[in-house]
């Protein structure tokens, strides 16, 4: 009855550590038409039918590459998508119709329409560094305040001195998951010897306007900060095992403009005769199965910002009359291509603030800002990041 008892007890952690309190985001379909070719011998009509659909969902998912990746970056890589990707295709359809086939010759002609699953395509193509190359490679800092079993508050490296920035389990955790996955993740030990926090800063619980400041200071572009707590949940019965449960919960922001990309809450349990190891073990299984979470949820994000549009802020200082702000715009806005929305948040002082909706990154929209001809003015960009370009009118 005992052995019996414990194995209940077992089975009951292990499922426990599994949950999770939010659930994946469903995956993006792509709607795609393509048409496939294969060559028809020895009168063999059904063989070359097989050929021209296999080439049609080859190249439906090639044209769903493209939507989430650069056109250069397809071009640099194709010998590594070809292998990688296109080689895996019915991993990526979830399911197609034939509207049209036909012979012209010796070939043979289908042409299906299919759906792409994004949500595998973003997985692989994150593995290979591709969809983290056309964002620009975006640099990610850890703030998460941790308390383990045995320790009256909670622990955080931005509460410590310059120079000894130690990490806690999570973001140690967090960190090694998110470089498996082509990410580049901010060291704050490395980085903090000419930084210096101010006292207000160094508390566990902090606003997310404090958060994007203390990433600014870091060149941070992301933020993911948050809280893990490890408790003492008992003892395992009739024996000398402890049993603790831990949660974490983290969101991911954009230092820029303080936009929430991505959150996320987990649970999970541990058993083992020391509790402080317990403890840690239950905040390592806790922080693997976030991590999984949030990098998909960033990563979708970013495709959507890269294939529909995302908001990129411009700040103009310097304008001289609404005049010119009224030039800016519309010259903007006829010689730019990919823009959906331009929308004007605020003009005070010689100082405008726009949003605009744009399928492209923010280098390569102040590429194209900087050399349109705006005739009576000119304008230097005088700062780039992730979500914003800052503009100087002259």
């Amino acid at each position: 009855m005992i052995i019996l008892r414990r194995a209940c007890l077992c089975l009951l952690l292990l499922v426990l550590s599994a949950a999770s309190t939010i659930l994946a985001e469903p995956s993006v379909i792509v709607n795609t038409t393509a048409e496939g070719v294969g060559v028809i011998e020895a009168g063999n009509n059904a063989l070359a039918r097989d050929q021209a659909i296999r080439d049609a969902l080859r190249i439906a998912v090639e044209q769903a590459v493209g939507t989430m990746v650069a056109s250069e970056t397809l071009v640099q890589n194709y010998e590594v998508l070809r292998d990688q990707i296109y080689a895996k295709t019915q991993g990526y359809i979830k399911t197609y119709t034939i509207i049209d086939e036909k012979e012209e010759g010796t070939l043979f002609r289908v042409t299906v329409q299919a759906q792409v699953t994004q949500g595998n395509l973003q997985d692989d193509l994150m593995a290979l560094g591709l969809l983290l190359a056309r964002k620009n490679m975006p640099r990610i800092m850890l703030m998460v305040a941790e308390q383990n079993v045995g320790m009256q508050y909670y622990r955080f490296w931005w509460g410590l001195e310059s120079g000894h920035a130690d990490m806690t389990v999570t973001e140690n955790t967090l960190l090694e998951q998110l470089s498996q996955n082509g990410f580049v993740v901010i060291d704050p030990a490395v980085k903090s010897g000419g930084i210096e926090i101010s006292q207000p800063y160094k508390i566990e619980s902090l606003s997310s306007e404090a958060i994007v400041s203390i990433g600014r200071l870091y060149h941070a572009e992301v933020v993911i900060y948050g809280k893990a707590l490890a408790k003492l949940a008992g003892s395992v019965m009739n024996s000398s095992m402890k049993s603790v449960m831990a949660d974490v919960s983290l969101r991911a922001v954009n230092t820029d403009n303080g936009q929430v990309i991505a959150a996320a809450t987990n649970h999970a349990a541990a058993v083992h005769p020391s509790e402080v190891t317990a403890g840690t073990n239950a905040l390592k299984i806790a922080a693997e199965s976030i991590s999984e979470n949030l990098i998909g949820q960033i990563a979708t994000r970013w495709n959507q910002d890269l294939s529909d549009g995302g908001l990129i802020q411009l700040v103009l200082s310097g304008v001289a009359s609404y005049n010119h702000l009224v030039v800016f715009k519309e010259k903007v806005q006829r010689h730019i291509r990919g823009i959906s929305g331009l929308y004007q948040r605020s003009y005070d002082a010689g100082i405008a603030i726009l949003d605009i909706n744009v399928s492209k990154g923010a280098q390569t929209l102040a590429d194209e800002i900087v050399v349109i001809d705006y005739g009576d003015f000119r304008i230097d960009v005088t700062g780039i990041s992730q979500n914003q370009i800052r503009i100087e009118m002259k």
